[in-house]
């Protein structure tokens, strides 16, 4: 099963160093800097909503019961920055969990991906609480159609030529893709490409050939990854950067990539 990092919904901040000359010489103090985000709201009947963005960033939250069927959600996701929505019905329950990618139709097109300009109400979101009710030619839980929502402001859907987040262009998330056509989806499969070696030690995770170069994997490189391993802090700011225990001072290769820190340019 893959570690993903709950990053919780909320202002996203970095803090930055200054340098304040005073005449009686010089201190240093830090400030908190605020990048910006915008609120989505909406209700669903008992769901947890995950936001995955194209630098690697992760957000995610569950709705509130409120004794009805339709419950109220909110979480902050970044300004301007390409995204995509999925919603997980009956998420504690492996057997019986739904995982619904969501798409966005807004004045301007559709699309999986959408870009934040403003808050925005999703409105209730009409979810599958039964896996008999989607498309699921593999048997993972994982809806093979995307469940379309109409918005009319605050999204502007988004067209990306080569999506880091979708590698293989199937308009579904690469992390929950089944890349072994198996009864688990990648995010709940610990050997994605059945080679018979576990995802912690293969570096070709989904057998393509090609070596992967992702620890969190979300399916967002380590190059191109804002938080390697998904753990809520930005890798500037990380002192782990691949979550393996070591700190980075100590670790001889930050982002478990298999090529050492000096001969690594990434």
């Amino acid at each position: 099963m893959k570690k993903i990092h709950v990053l919780t919904s909320g202002l996203v901040s970095t803090l930055v160093g200054l340098s304040l000359m005073g005449c009686g010489g010089s201190t240093s103090t830090e400030q908190t800097v605020l990048e910006p985000t915008v609120k989505v709201i909406g209700t669903v009947p008992g769901t947890l909503i995950e936001v995955f963005c194209e630098d690697g960033s992760y957000y995610s939250t569950t709705s509130v019961q409120n004794g009805t069927d339709q419950h109220p959600f909110e979480i902050e996701v970044p300004l301007n920055t390409d995204c995509r929505i999925v919603m997980t019905t009956n998420e504690n329950e492996p057997d019986n969990k739904v995982v619904t990618p969501i798409g966005i139709v807004t004045v301007d097109g559709n699309s999986t991906l959408f870009r934040a300009q403003g808050d925005v109400d999703l409105g209730y979101v009409d979810l599958a609480m039964d896996r008999e009710f989607i498309v699921d030619i593999e048997g993972d839980g994982v809806s093979d159609e995307v469940l379309e929502i109409e918005v009319e402001n605050g999204l502007l859907s988004v067209e990306l030529e080569n999506d880091p987040m979708d590698q293989d262009g199937d308009g579904l998330l690469d992390v929950y893709d089944n890349d072994d056509g198996d009864e688990f989806c990648n995010h709940d499969d610990d050997d994605d490409d059945n080679d018979g070696i576990s995802d912690d030690e293969d570096t070709d995770d989904d057998g393509d050939g090609i070596a992967d170069n992702d620890t969190d994997g979300d399916g967002i490189s380590n190059d191109h990854d804002v938080d390697d391993d998904n753990d809520g802090l930005d890798d500037d700011e990380d002192d782990d950067d691949d979550n393996d225990g070591i700190n980075d001072d100590e670790d001889d290769d930050d982002d478990n990539d298999g090529i050492s820190d000096e001969e690594d340019d990434d």
